[in-house]
């Protein structure tokens, strides 16, 4: 990037961390915030000492002080040669002023500079580029930088080029801090809307595109694989969009919602487009959906946010080719969905694979050569192990996440039985209607001592009557007696299923 003659962050590190500050600068480059380091900003022939002290003193709406091993072993350094005037500049500026921020490359301490009044360099916020948490400081260092340079941004979405810098799994650690950081401010919200949007697009162009789901050959163990793999290409996808939504969906009012339902609805009504291919390959487009919705169900779920729930998965409808109305997204699609035209090997290997860390040939071993049984639910329990990391910070009791896990297969299954039961009776003599297909872990729980999420509901409907929240979000038409059928009859669906999974 050029350099700005106004206003930029300044990098100062020692030039054995030269290889990891690239990966900084590159953060800083794709985020379009300007920026001055000595490998760039320096030519042949310039008076290097003036040309620094002027970067500092007159140019540096924030300075950025890398530290790692290699700095703090070295007793000279012009990397303290400009914290020095850093910390000469830091003491004239008031008290609260964010502009020195301390930057670790490794686990070490940061260094107690004398900044004066009491204070040190230690005492100050510091950002750790380094580790698992990478991705989530950079996104927060980010937001900060652009916070500081105010009008001054070249760009007022750059958080998009920031996500789109990182690598996969950074992608989710950064989605959702960016979510934690924007969505509360205002300034921020058509940046925020055109990031999750960016990340709905891509889950989107993956959907549409035919070469995905062409012919599949090989072996039957190679097909196996193939539409395995496929499946864990989809959740890397849309992985980072539901770690955005697990914020959005628990904090966000129902105004700030859209970008998060009109991306649910999309996934579902992608998966139903008419396509050639192969069949397995085509039901695999429905997963991006499944997975955003029970995402949205368990985040609301636990602290009872159900105006959120509506709005997110209750609401969204899409077109029913079989239907003159739109069809609720919870009648369109269904955990089964993304593996109904594959045999059992596909859900099973997949979730092993997920749940263990096996290879794909070892899972499938598992089940054919040790002779091990396959489980009841295996789409479900694959969800369970892919959202698990996501909601770590909700949930850190793994006893807890299981149980709310239980309750919110349960709430969608409620909620897509009632409009089918709501189709039925205003046409009785129509279709085969059958019935919600939102069962998973809890009808075998059930059995094992884990509770019955069903009965937990119908008693909060006999305790709570109109007052029940899902009721006064909007949810049932707001009718009682409209929630107790479709309890009662996802109920008898429910005991047939668990029976059968002893």
């Amino acid at each position: 990037m050029a350099e700005d003659s106004s206003k930029h962050v300044f990098v100062s590190y020692v030039k054995q961390d030269a290889d990891t500050v690239d990966g900084l600068c590159a953060v800083l480059e794709a985020a379009q915030i300007p920026y001055w380091r000595d490998r760039k900003d320096l030519g042949p022939g310039d008076a290097w000492r003036a040309k620094i002290k002027s970067a500092i003193r007159d140019g540096s709406l924030v300075f950025l002080a890398c530290f790692s091993e290699n700095s703090r072993s070295r007793d000279k350094s012009y990397m303290n040669e400009e914290l020095t005037l850093a910390v000469e500049e830091f003491r004239q500026m008031p008290p609260g002023r964010v502009w020195l921020i301390p930057v670790r490359l490794d686990d070490g301490a940061v260094p107690d500079w004398d900044l004066g009044a009491g204070r040190t360099l230690s005492d100050l916020n510091y950002s750790d580029l380094f580790g698992k948490e990478h991705a989530a400081h950079a996104a927060r260092l980010v937001t900060t930088i652009n916070r500081l340079l105010g009008d001054k941004r070249p760009n007022p979405a750059t958080a998009l080029a920031a996500v789109e810098q990182a690598s996969a799994a950074d992608r989710v650690t950064m989605l959702k801090q960016l979510t934690k950081d924007m969505l509360l401010e205002t300034s921020r919200r058509i940046e925020l809307d055109d990031t999750v949007s960016q990340e709905v697009q891509r889950v989107l162009a993956a959907l549409k595109d035919n070469d995905r789901v062409a012919s599949v050959g090989g072996t039957n163990e190679e097909q196996i694989f193939k539409i395995v793999e496929e499946a864990q290409e989809y959740w890397r996808l849309v992985a980072p969009f539901c770690a955005s939504l697990q914020v959005a969906a628990r904090w966000g009012s129902t105004e700030q919602l859209n970008p998060w339902s009109s991306g649910i609805r999309s996934f579902v009504a992608a998966a139903l487009k008419i396509a050639g291919g192969n069949a397995a390959l085509l039901s695999m487009r429905h997963l991006p959906g499944v997975v955003s919705i029970m995402t949205a169900a368990l985040a609301t779920g636990s602290n009872g946010n159900f105006e959120n729930l509506k709005a997110l998965v209750y609401d969204p409808t899409v077109k029913d080719r079989y239907e003159q109305k739109p069809s609720s997204i919870l009648e369109a699609t269904d955990p089964y969905k993304p593996f109904s035209d594959s045999n059992d090997w596909i859900a099973n290997v997949l979730a092993r694979a997920t749940k263990t860390g096996e290879t794909l040939e070892e899972a499938l071993k598992h089940f054919t050569e040790k002779r091990q049984g396959k489980y009841y639910a295996p789409a479900a329990e694959w969800m369970h192990s892919s959202l698990r990391p996501i909601f770590e910070d909700q949930w850190p009791d793994d006893d807890t996440f299981d149980a709310e896990f239980d309750r919110a297969e349960v709430m969608l299954g409620v909620l897509a039985q009632d409009f089918i039961s709501v189709r039925k009776a205003a046409n009785p003599e129509g279709r085969y209607w059958g019935h919600s297909r939102w069962f998973g872990r809890s009808t075998y729980r059930v059995n094992h001592s884990h509770g019955n999420p069903v009965e937990d509901l119908r008693y909060e409907i006999e305790t709570n009557g109109v007052q029940w929240a899902p009721l006064k979000a909007g949810m049932f038409g707001g009718e009682v007696g409209r929630a107790r059928t479709a309890v009662q009859e996802y109920e008898d669906t429910f005991s047939k299923v668990a029976r059968s999974r002893w």
